[in-house]
């Protein structure tokens, strides 16, 4: 059984719907191909962001939050940072966005449960089961890596989709 959404049998994580309240997250932008992102690119950015929120006061850590846009043939773009508060000090190269509340489809991820891309899939098709709508008009999908990640390993990470808000959801 998985520890963390309590589904039995292997590489199967739940779906669910998650929350997320309006929040800051300052950090960087990359964008690239496919084959770039799978052979490691964004690795350096989930790095620094790691180690600048290894920095930042307060006791509570921020996941790693990584949004994409998948608007481009064959590749992408990736805002990769952590939540922070006003006026917190950036470090050079740093852009903020602000994120209004949120609902969002959410699953786990782990080291042995395949392709992304294909859990992407699995959780669209969840989605549209149950009536609900995937919202692109700010990103295309939201991951988040713990504050701790160790990326010289099979990496772990939350994947969420966000949705539209409105009836559809009541």
């Amino acid at each position: 059984m998985c520890q963390l959404c309590g589904e039995f049998g292997a590489s199967v994580h739940a779906i669910a719907l998650s929350e997320r309240p309006s929040h800051r997250l300052a950090g960087r932008y990359w964008e690239g191909s496919d084959e770039a992102a799978a052979r490691g690119a964004l690795l350096p950015l989930i790095e620094q962001a790691k180690t600048f929120s290894a920095g930042l006061s307060g006791l509570w850590k921020s996941p790693i939050v990584a949004l994409s846009w998948n608007d481009r043939p064959g590749g992408f773009r990736q805002f990769v940072g952590v939540a922070v508060e006003e006026g917190e000090r950036l470090e050079d190269g740093m852009e903020t966005l602000e994120l209004p509340d949120m609902t969002l489809a959410s699953s786990w991820h782990g080291p042995d449960d395949g392709s992304v891309v294909e859990h992407y899939g699995r959780m669209l098709g969840w989605v549209g089961e149950r009536g609900l709508e995937w919202d692109r008009s700010r990103f295309h999908q939201r991951e988040e890596y713990p504050p701790d990640i160790d990326l010289s390993g099979p990496l772990a990470l939350r994947l969420l989709i966000p949705l539209v808000e409105g009836p559809a959801r009541r």
